[in-house]
């Protein structure tokens, strides 16, 4: 199966050079850093109408799976913040314990040809935030979230970072044909998000 998420596809190449690049610690946009989190997408067929077999799809593993890494940043006065993935910085709201963050961006098909030049992938990541003891109380698993929030601390800042430690939700791709005439239908291919933290 081969299905491709726009956060590994889309990366302005100035953005994947510098991450080449340096080999000092990264810096995050503004002043207060939540988390670098290990992420786990499985494929949701029931919300997934794309079809999986278009070779402009990147590899998913047998289960339907793959793994990306993303960095959480705000700025600590108001809703503002960020997802960084592979270097490259994307805009995402912060209410409470929900992170909403959307992209779109130019998606090739290059088995059209050159009637697709104007498609387009929008994709959204929307996950709930979890402190360690809400975690805990989840048994550090997602399939545990039923939508409700565990009645203990929320994540919060402390004197030794930032308190959160899973991460949940979904990750929806929805391609937009534009003027493409040989896959002229709006599809989407939906996920089912995790993420651990791991620093």
């Amino acid at each position: 199966m081969r299905l491709k998420p726009l956060l590994l596809s889309v990366l302005p190449a100035a953005a994947v050079v510098a991450a080449m690049a340096c080999n000092t610690d990264p810096v995050y946009p503004g002043n207060q850093f939540l988390g670098t989190f290990q992420f786990e997408a499985r494929l949701d067929p029931a919300n997934t109408t794309c079809d999986a077999s278009m070779p402009e799809f990147a590899q998913v593993d047998d289960a339907g799976v793959f793994r990306f890494e993303g960095t959480f940043s705000r700025n600590d006065d108001g809703g503002t913040g960020w997802l960084t993935v592979q270097g490259y910085n994307r805009d995402a709201k912060f209410d409470g314990q929900q992170v909403d963050s959307m992209l779109r961006a130019t998606s090739l098909r290059s088995s059209c040809g050159s009637t697709c030049k104007d498609s387009q992938i929008e994709e959204s990541l929307k996950v709930t935030l979890f402190s360690d003891s809400q975690a805990r109380l989840l048994n550090r698993d997602c399939n545990g979230f039923d939508g409700g929030i565990p009645d203990a601390s929320p994540p919060a800042p402390t004197e030794s970072g930032y308190d959160v430690a899973l991460a949940c939700g979904a990750l929806t791709d929805v391609f937009l044909p534009g003027s493409c005439t040989c896959n002229p239908t709006t599809c989407r291919t939906a996920y089912k998000v995790q993420g651990v933290r791991r620093d």
